[in-house]
């Protein structure tokens, strides 16, 4: 019976099931695409993580690169390589005259595209009338250009000077040099923009960790200070109508005191995603305490403002988030006025949830 099984292609319980060539074809397709998707998320260019970093780096770059450039193109001009020279004089000059204007605050009146294709099409003539001397600017301009202009533009460029400068090394150094040169500005090409994807990954991942609430996911105090301070900010449009909803459930340390803080945090859990299920995309929810949550609405009348609180509520109240413990919030609604700052405006949401409290709670107040 079991040699039968075997022979058959079919297996008992608990023996191995025989890979045919069909399976074994299906897994290797299977690797083959989680590899390539691993691949072009490794090198995606809509990921810039020094966007706000720019300017500082174009700074220093330019000042370094203008310095650096000088005896080089001291040299071609005592060897007789006048139109080299010309070429590296003006690209010095043009770093210089942007770092001026960086160092000012001012942005750079020659556009960093320009210079960084300037800078490499002189690449490109130094490989041609030098040969290999030539082939070692390739690699910093390719790092340099990822560092003072946009993601996808450096790698258009980069790419670009790729694949002339691969060219004309072919041609003038033979095959074997050509293909190696390539082949490793290529692999360089691809690792910066593997690095910056991990930078930005991490970048995100601090921020995340910075702004939210390690328990609920929500955002935290901090990040509800950030926006108040945006919306209240002189100057804002103070006539358009934003809502604070000061949330806070009912007898939460009665919760505590009976199951626990596991099954407390387990509520405020559930909450916020029950509260996070009824948001619109552009509300937030904030944590700014133990049990005690902020959602703001944008551009939001104090009319729906008051149907959202109570429809919230009263979800609140038909859910289980604690079986055989009703759970209940009270809610207090702040409507930002032009006179408030980030303080009052809470404040106010504040003073409606007292009232909701006092009034007997599982109920939304309004502020006056």
């Amino acid at each position: 019976m079991g040699t039968a099984a075997l022979m058959t292609g079919v297996t008992l319980r608990g023996a191995a099931r025989p890979v045919g060539p069909q399976a074994r074809a299906r897994r290797a397709d299977h690797k083959g695409m989680d590899l390539l998707a691993r691949l072009t998320c490794a090198l995606r260019a809509d990921d810039d993580a020094l966007a706000d970093h720019r300017d500082r780096i174009a700074l220093i770059l330019s000042v370094v690169s203008a310095v650096v450039l000088l005896p080089f193109a001291i040299d071609h001009l005592l060897a007789g390589r006048h139109a080299l020279a010309a070429l590296v004089f003006m690209v010095q000059a043009t770093l210089a005259v942007d770092a001026w204007a960086l160092r000012r605050g001012r942005p750079a009146p020659v556009p960093l595209w320009l210079v960084m294709g300037v800078f490499m099409l002189v690449i490109c003539a130094v490989i041609q009338r030098l040969g290999l001397v030539g082939t070692f600017w390739a690699y910093p301009a390719a790092f340099i250009s990822y560092f003072v202009l946009s993601r996808k533009l450096a790698l258009l460029l980069s790419v670009a000077m790729t694949v002339a400068a691969t060219l004309l090394t072919w041609q003038v150094l033979g095959a074997a040099v050509g293909a190696r040169f390539g082949a490793t500005l290529a692999l360089t090409l691809v690792m910066i923009n593997v690095v910056l994807n991990v930078a930005g990954d991490l970048q995100r991942a601090l921020l995340q960790q910075t702004l939210t609430d390690p328990l609920t996911g929500a955002y935290n105090r901090r990040h509800l200070a950030q926006q108040l301070a945006l919306l209240t900010r002189p100057g804002s449009d103070v006539y358009v109508m934003n809502v604070l909803l000061a949330i806070d459930v009912d007898h939460f340390k009665l919760i505590n005191d009976r199951h626990g803080h596991a099954a407390g945090d387990a509520v405020l859990v559930d909450l916020v995603a029950a509260l996070s299920a009824r948001k619109r995309q552009s509300d937030m929810l904030f944590r700014t305490g133990g049990e005690e949550f902020v959602l703001l609405l944008p551009r939001t009348s104090a009319l729906d403002a008051r149907q959202v609180a109570e429809a919230l509520r009263a979800r609140i109240a038909d859910t289980a988030l604690l079986p055989g413990h009703p759970i209940t919030v009270s809610i207090g609604v702040g409507v930002q006025q032009p006179q408030h700052n980030a303080d009052a405006w809470l404040d106010a949401a504040d003073r409606a949830l007292y009232q909701a409290k006092h009034n007997g709670r599982n109920r939304v107040e309004t502020a006056a």
